[in-house]
């Protein structure tokens, strides 16, 4: 950028260690001439240098901003020197971290970039705070940078699957302060990406430019240890944002000047109005839809070991439960991972909980997966020496495949095996030739239920998804209340034969488990019938009506529905009217001939059948 004509922002020259810089065409010059007025409201004027980057205003413009704004030095953005895909017309906003790091070359000491939509609400103490403790303020949107990023900028950067479920950093309030090392790294990686036209795409409905590569190199940054990033809001879709600033307050140029207050005053009512209803909507979806299934929805599971007739319950903490059990024995210790599911949150959970010899929890329940969405299904399984993981991240869109960095509490996410799909209950075994992927799925934002998807792997984690010959043609598409999903481990019989337990579920959810033989047709094609009635594990599965079922060794572990209906959680009453299946009444009665049955049972399953998870 050009030096500012002599006489403007003499007053900021002097003021020494802030600089403010700012920036609009013609379209946004009103709006600019409200942020400045703002910024002169709250003093921000006395305490920084004001640039204003003049990235097309109009010579009547110009004029305007220096005789009411006599503190602000408007400088021309030299997009000459630049290439074309940083024109504002290019939609890339690549211009932005070549102004901000010209001015911090320029000046300095600390630098803040605002929108011209922008307005203050209050001074610059708090913001100065935070840049002076760690070097840079950043503000989080709602989000994440897999929702704000196109796939071939992913891909361009090299983007590191582990910040994909990270919320995206705004790049339209942002400061840095030249003399922290982690914070000018950023900035000039910032800016050096600016210039590449495959990194800065055009803006969309998807993809945000000039944030989506702010966050990436924030993200590294943070992770290499040389940046602190705060836990603030920005005022977009946040229930509790930053009070001090709002930002997209634009003006439609379109509209008689005299409207300006007015449109400025429908912003400030729309955010305030806002801010109530995300509120009461958190309120709403959290607490009051999580405490309406309270009643009506309740899972438990159960631990046994072969040869004795006694379940073992594990207790899970008040206003939650636990479901979707997976035994795995790490390094001689018995580990159950399961979903928590916490009522009062309206969302699951992963946890670990260790187990001693008598199968009852010996410490602490671990938390191994805090994301912010809803996770259920802890598939753990071991694969080429590392320890992986296929959760349920439904919620996210996507199936992603994490790895054991300490176990148990510690996974980083190493690939996205799909994008865009709602795919739940996710299994994947060797079979002789690499590995097969089974999940039930169906399309990012579609309706009807979820059909069988299965894929072929040459290897873990890196090899390509092949889709199955049997993917779109239909299978469990007329079932419902999740018929045809994941009930537990895949298990493989004496001849080499894998089995598949799989939700069968005629009337209510989590109501029965049936046993899948797997194979292949005379195509190729993956295909599944049901053991017959005499098998073991049928047998097992019939006597307690499980909704999903984990081996390992010589312990079964199981959780069964034990509520369904509003009155089924009452005392005595409920028992009677509970619309549970009779198998699960009498199971959780202790029923002795059932309990009989299943201590002659299960040695013969745990015998005649070897998981595939290989721990």
């Amino acid at each position: 950028m050009e030096t500012a004509p002599a006489g403007q922002g003499a007053a900021a020259e002097a003021t020494g260690a802030l600089t403010v810089v700012t920036g609009a065409d013609a379209r946004f010059a009103r709006t600019l001439h409200r942020f400045l007025a703002s910024l002169e409201r709250h003093r921000g004027d006395a305490v920084a240098r004001v640039l204003v980057v003049d990235l097309g205003l109009a010579p009547g413009d110009r004029e305007r901003i220096a005789r009411r704004f006599p503190f602000a030095a408007i400088v021309p953005f030299p997009f000459h020197a630049h290439p074309p895909h940083v024109a504002v017309s290019s939609g890339t906003f690549a211009w932005k971290p070549l102004a901000i790091l010209e001015a911090a070359r320029r000046f300095g000491g600390k630098v803040f970039w605002f929108d011209s939509a922008t307005l203050l609400h209050a001074g610059l103490d708090e913001p100065l705070s935070t840049l002076g403790r760690t070097g840079l303020y950043t503000l989080k949107g709602q989000s994440n940078l897999a929702q704000r990023c196109e796939p071939r900028v992913l891909g361009h950067l090299g983007v590191e699957p582990a910040f994909l479920d990270r919320q995206i950093r705004l790049g339209g309030l942002v400061g840095f302060d030249w003399d922290h090392p982690g914070a000018r790294e950023v900035l000039e990686d910032w800016a050096r990406l600016a210039l590449d036209g495959e990194a800065f795409r055009p803006a969309s409905a998807t993809h945000n430019a000039d944030q989506s590569v702010l966050t990436v190199l924030l993200l590294r940054a943070e992770a290499a240890g040389k940046v602190e990033l705060g836990d603030e809001d920005v005022d977009i879709s946040s229930p509790r944002p930053i009070r001090w600033a709002s930002t997209r307050n634009k003006i439609d140029a379109r509209r008689p000047a005299w409207t300006d207050p007015l449109q400025g005053l429908w912003y400030r009512a729309y955010k305030a109005g806002d801010r109530i209803n995300l509120r009461w909507q958190d309120f709403y979806r959290r607490r009051l839809l999580g405490l309406h299934r309270f009643p009506k929805e309740h899972f438990e599971v159960f631990l046994m070991r072969a040869g004795t007739s006694e379940p073992v319950a594990v207790p899970a903490p008040t206003f939650s439960y636990y479901a979707d059990p997976f035994l795995r024995r790490v390094e001689g210790r018995l580990w159950l991972f399961v979903e928590e599911f916490e009522y009062l949150e309206q969302r699951g959970r992963l946890v670990a909980i260790e187990l001693g010899e008598d199968l009852r929890p010996c410490g602490p329940a671990v938390p191994v997966l805090p994301i912010r969405e809803h996770a259920s299904f802890p598939y753990v399984f071991a694969a080429d020496g590392a320890l992986l993981m296929l959760p349920e991240t439904c919620a996210m869109g996507a199936l992603d495949l994490y790895a054991c960095e300490r176990f148990p509490d510690r996974w980083r996410r190493v690939r996205r095996l799909e994008h865009d799909v709602d795919a739940v209950d996710a299994l994947a075994w060797p079979d002789g030739q690499g590995w097969r992927l089974v999940s039930c799925e169906r399309a990012g934002g579609s309706e009807g239920a979820r059909t069988l998807a299965v894929y072929h792997m040459a290897g873990l984690p890196d090899g390509d998804l092949k889709p199955d010959p049997v993917n779109g043609t239909g299978v469990f598409a007329d079932g419902r209340h999740g018929y045809g999903r994941g009930a537990g481990d895949p298990l493989a019989e004496a001849d080499g034969t894998v089995l598949r337990p799989m939700q069968a579920n005629r009337t209510y959810y989590g109501e029965a488990v049936e046993i899948r033989r797997t194979g292949e047709d005379s195509s190729g094609a993956h295909v599944e019938e049901a053991v017959g009635d005499d098998h073991p594990l049928a047998r097992f599965a019939r006597l307690t009506s499980p909704h999903h079922i984990s081996l390992s060794g010589d312990v079964v572990a199981f959780d069964l529905r034990t509520r369904l209906g509003f009155v089924s959680g009452a005392p005595w009453l409920g028992r009677q009217l509970n619309a549970l299946n009779p198998a699960a009444k009498r199971f959780l009665a202790r029923d002795p001939r059932v309990l009989a049955e299943l201590e002659r049972i299960l040695p013969e399953v745990t015998r005649r059948l070897r998981p595939l998870h290989g721990c």
